[in-house]
């Protein structure tokens, strides 16, 4: 799981992780064998992380939209990771409407999360090629890799206090 390799990347760095929040029973069962807090999503999510004190929130492989009462609680702001380019493939399934596109190319966005799905300042963008035998599958397991491998650029920004955000590309914003 994505959400799992962030995680320990964070802990492994000295980070806290204050709560997961998940409906994955492999997810939530990892998360009890750290000693973390679980919790499901859903309604009065925002009153049971009250007081929890969190500074960024991250929404990892998360189909879910995230009530505007729980991010408000991030101290520092909210974190997506979206496994498509933006604005040009905003939503869900996007590694299915790019290879019904016939695209050539793909890419994986960090972002910040604002009232908008996918429409906040960008933190890191990992391109990928489509591949001529891509599947949906194949194609979204390799989005995956790259954001594992382009979370570290997130967290070590993080933790220097450095992030450095931009505005989306220029593009037609297209959301599934």
């Amino acid at each position: 799981s994505l959400l799992i390799q962030c995680a320990e990347r964070l802990l492994q760095g000295g980070d806290r992780v204050n709560a997961v929040i998940t409906r994955n029973p492999d997810i939530r069962s990892w998360a009890l064998s750290r000693g973390l807090r679980v919790e499901s999503p859903g309604e009065g999510l925002a009153e049971r992380l009250a007081g929890a004190g969190f500074d960024w929130l991250f929404s990892i492989a998360n189909l879910s939209v995230i009530p505007q009462t729980v991010l408000a609680q991030a101290a520092r702001g909210a974190i997506n990771f979206h496994d498509g380019p933006l604005p040009g493939y905003a939503g869900l399934n996007v590694t299915c409407w790019a290879l019904l596109a016939g695209e050539f190319g793909h890419a994986v966005t960090w972002h910040l999360m604002t009232d908008a799905v996918d429409a906040g300042e960008v933190l890191a963008v990992e391109p990928l090629s489509i591949l001529p035998d891509d599947t949906a599958f194949s194609l979204n397991a390799r989005c995956f890799e790259a954001g594992g491998r382009s979370f570290e650029r997130v967290a070590r920004a993080l933790a220097a206090g450095a992030i450095d955000t931009r505005p989306q590309a220029d593009g037609q914003r297209q959301t599934f």
